[in-house]
């Protein structure tokens, strides 16, 4: 019993040490820390998900997708890896496949904020769906604390707009 509790927490040590190095830029030894810890944990899926994480940030998509796809058949419920499938989808031009990543992601967990915050910015911008956009943002500002600072100017752009197309419609329908 207690080599197994020793042997989970060295590879806990492990896993912080790798996320440090990806955390301080080390991208190259944090890649090897991760690749390691892959395959002496054949089931965990942090260190794909990291991996998949590195891959997107160094633009290599489909090397990311690869890795998020390898953490997902380990377990289809990890938010964070759904939600970067969702990233690389759309780096992909792939929007609408995009959408169904970041709506999984939900599914699994409804207060995951950034795949509310993803969502957001992909009804505004590319499906130019204002009212979707906006209950994502809210409710990302509503999950964060709302201090993000850019997500509170889209919002009230969103409701200045709204605002506006409501007062011209009702001066259309007199």
């Amino acid at each position: 019993m207690r080599s197994s509790q020793s042997a989970a927490k060295s590879a806990l040590t492990e896993f912080d040490n790798a996320l440090a190095l990806m955390k301080s830029g080390d991208s190259q030894s944090a890649i090897q820390a991760f690749l390691a810890l892959s395959e002496r944990h054949p089931r965990a899926t942090g260190p794909l998900t990291n991996l998949g994480i590195l891959a997107a940030r160094q633009q290599q998509h489909e090397s990311a997708a690869k890795y998020f796809l390898a953490a997902l058949q380990r377990d289809a419920q990890n938010v964070t890896a759904l939600n970067w499938m969702g990233f690389v989808t759309s780096k992909s031009g792939n929007f609408t496949g995009a959408l169904d990543w970041y709506t999984k992601a939900l599914a699994v967990r409804g207060d995951y904020a950034p795949a509310h915050l993803n969502l957001g910015i992909l009804y505004e911008t590319v499906f130019k769906r204002g009212g979707q956009a906006l209950e994502h943002y809210r409710r990302y500002q509503e999950l964060t604390g709302g201090d993000n600072m850019l997500v509170s100017a889209w919002i009230h752009n969103l409701e200045s707009a709204s605002d506006y197309v409501a007062v011209n419609m009702s001066q259309v329908n007199r």
